[in-house]
């Protein structure tokens, strides 16, 4: 990939959906008043602030949410870029990837770059499930071309490897109390949102009984997933800015060293973010224990625990700040997300190189090597 630099970003509050309970026990729904559009808007003019850059400079933006229902949802990029300022002339796409819409919209914006189409690119992703119909949301988590749930892929797969329901709980609580402990750094990254400063997902008392005692995800008769070691359910938007080397204003926060998509077999989808983070890797001629930090989503403690071991991974280098079991799974920003994470984390502890994967429901996956400047 031609160079692509990461100049910052920004993203809002995740916030517990309306049909949830945050953290502190009270009713989720902080950000339900706004859609998509005013997330991933609230997300980009920080970005653009954090950049040095004036909305006019961005002449490019890659929008992608999950959800993209009701009447004007394929227009998502051109809405995100004029609540956020942009010109009008500034032009856009919507993408979507499901899990991994928010790193395909950094793939994109990249792309427009590397081939001249753009000096100045905005990457943003965002969803609001509080305002996605439950008929809608529940079905999208299975797989039409095998029929199966991407939970349950993760659960036999683990049960396979002899992942036991203590190790999956552990994770999960780990996740927790990372977030708890890494609350001043994830601030860092976060701009406010209707009022909402800080996320309202992590748990105030992750304590082990809360996992332990936690309802199984099926009704099958399988304890091995839970509702406590899966990812919790959020609205959100994120956005990076990227730039040609000559057209950054400034230091950059980064370096998109590479990119890959793949896929598996629908029937294999929770192990999808394997060969992606390999193939990103060779891309980059990396080695992964070359790799400083890993940033691989939370959407479930068993896939987390998988891929670890598939990659060799040192589960100390791998989601610092805690990840979508604390903090929660908005699919659209989540990719951007962990990026951002791994960028500032890496300066914050004076590392260099990091990689984020995602497995997508059906059998994508995809992968990105990032180094901080």
């Amino acid at each position: 990939m031609s160079d692509v630099l990461i100049l910052a970003g920004a993203r809002t509050p995740f916030a517990v959906w309306s049909h949830g309970t945050t953290g502190r026990g009270t009713p989720g729904g902080a950000l339900k008043e706004l859609d998509p559009f005013d997330l991933g808007a609230a997300a980009l003019r920080g970005a653009l602030s954090r950049a040095g850059l004036k909305s006019a400079d961005a002449g490019f933006t890659a929008f992608g949410n999950m959800y993209q229902v009701g009447a004007h949802g394929c227009y998502g990029a051109r809405y995100v870029a004029h609540r956020a300022g942009l010109p009008p002339e500034s032009i856009g796409t919507a993408v979507n990837l499901a899990c991994g819409t928010g790193l395909l919209a950094l793939k994109t914006a990249a792309d427009a770059i590397a081939l001249g189409e753009a000096k100045i690119a905005a990457a943003v992703g965002a969803d609001a499930p509080s305002r996605v119909r439950r008929d809608v949301f529940v079905p999208s988590f299975v797989d039409v071309s095998c029929g199966r749930h991407i939970a349950k892929t993760a659960e036999e797969r683990a049960g396979e490897k002899g992942l036991t329901r203590a190790a999956l709980d552990e994770w999960a609580r780990r996740s927790h109390l990372r977030a708890r402990q890494n609350a001043a750094a994830l601030a860092a990254e976060i701009v406010p949102a209707a009022g909402l400063t800080a996320d309202d997902a992590p748990l105030e008392d992750p304590a082990p009984e809360r996992f332990s005692g936690a309802r199984p995800l099926f009704d099958d008769g399988s304890t091995l997933m839970t509702h406590a070691n899966v990812h919790g359910v959020v609205d959100g938007g994120a956005a990076l800015i990227l730039a040609a080397p000559k057209a950054a204003p400034g230091r950059a926060l980064g370096r998109l060293v590479s990119t890959a998509l793949t896929g598996v077999a629908p029937e294999r989808m929770a192990y999808a973010a394997v060969p992606a983070a390999r193939l990103a890797l060779e891309r980059a001629r990396w080695r992964a224990r070359d790799v400083d930090l890993w940033e691989l989503n939370e959407t479930f403690a068993a896939q987390v625990l998988l891929d670890c071991a598939e990659l060799a991974l040192d589960p100390e280098t791998v989601n610092v700040r805690g990840g979508a079991i604390a903090l929660g799974h908005p699919f659209g920003a989540t990719g951007l997300r962990l990026v951002l994470s791994l960028l500032l984390e890496l300066k914050r502890r004076g590392l260099r190189r990091g990689a984020a994967a995602i497995s997508v429901g059906g059998g994508p996956g995809i992968a990105a090597c990032v180094e901080a400047l």
